[in-house]
């Protein structure tokens, strides 16, 4: 025990006691903290050498932004949501629609089929015109050509001939079939009047049996067929359609030797030697034309 004084208080440790305590008890100093004491009467020495501070510089880090209101932070969390739910609507809108538009466009093409193949509408006055125009007329052009080619043999030319009134009464008769023409209905009549004039004349001509028969009709035929040709430009013009080609060549005729002409007959014959040919009645004229010259309109 330690010794005690005489009113029993503890002596304090030595210094040199406390001195080795504390020793113990605190950590080592780094040497580079420790300053030398200069001793008297000689000049402190200078460390020449600087002391290199180890530092690093510190890195700073972005962090993304982030929300830091409550609003914020719920808008981003129902956002998600939001969008699956969307998703979700849209999906269930096909689904429940898709018989429906399945079964609209079902009956669309059914309707379309029976109007198209099955019963389609009965055509308008302008497309039965064109129908008409378009069976009989290339036909009938290319008869008249023949007839243009054949003026020196009589009998290829009847047929030409013949072949020309078929096409002229065939497209007459179609559209004298048709009931109702509308706007063009006035023209369409002219074009039956005229039309049936025409035939009448050129079955004539088919019951020809000599050019000179034929020859004798040549003015006639010529102003039916100009008035032919001006009706059916009428009509188109009434059914706005597109222009109709250059009008046709006038029609030929065959080649014939001028007619004999009477011989006086000798004295005391009462008859001539010659005949004069049989000339056909004159046909009436046609409505649309005045004389052979006129041109249509």
């Amino acid at each position: 025990m330690s010794p005690q004084t005489r009113r029993g208080r503890a002596v304090p440790p030595s210094r040199k006691t406390r001195g080795r305590a504390d020793a113990g008890s605190n950590p080592p100093l780094d040497e580079s903290s420790k300053v030398e004491t200069p001793i008297k009467g000689q000049r402190p020495v200078k460390n020449e050498t600087p002391a290199v501070k180890n530092e690093t510089p510190a890195v700073k880090t972005e962090t993304p932004d982030e929300p830091h209101t409550r609003a914020e932070i719920r808008r981003a969390k129902a956002a998600p949501a939001r969008r699956k739910k969307q998703h979700g609507t849209a999906y269930r809108w096909i689904v429940a629609y898709l018989p429906i538009l399945a079964l609209l466009f079902g009956l669309l093409a059914v309707v379309w089929v029976y109007t198209s193949f099955i019963n389609p509408p009965p055509p308008t006055p302008a497309q039965q015109w064109a129908k008409i125009e378009a069976k009989w007329s290339p036909a009938r052009e290319t008869a008249r050509q023949a007839v243009s080619a054949n003026t020196l043999g009589f009998a290829k030319q009847q047929a030409a001939y013949k072949d020309f009134y078929t096409q002229t009464k065939g497209w007459v008769d179609e559209v004298k079939a048709v009931t109702e023409w509308g706007v063009g209905a006035n023209e369409v009549t002219t074009f039956l009047s005229d039309g049936a004039q025409y035939v009448s004349l050129l079955q004539q001509v088919n019951a020809a049996t000599t050019p000179n028969e034929v020859a004798s009709m040549a003015a006639t035929l010529v102003q039916w067929d100009q008035a032919f040709t001006a009706d059916v430009a009428a009509v188109r013009k009434d059914f706005a359609l597109t222009a109709a080609s250059p009008a046709p060549p006038t029609l030929a005729f065959p080649s014939v030797n001028p007619t004999p002409t009477g011989t006086p007959a000798p004295s005391g014959s009462p008859a001539a030697t010659g005949s004069p040919a049989a000339t056909p009645s004159p046909a009436p004229t046609p409505t649309s034309v005045a004389s052979p010259t006129s041109t249509p309109s």
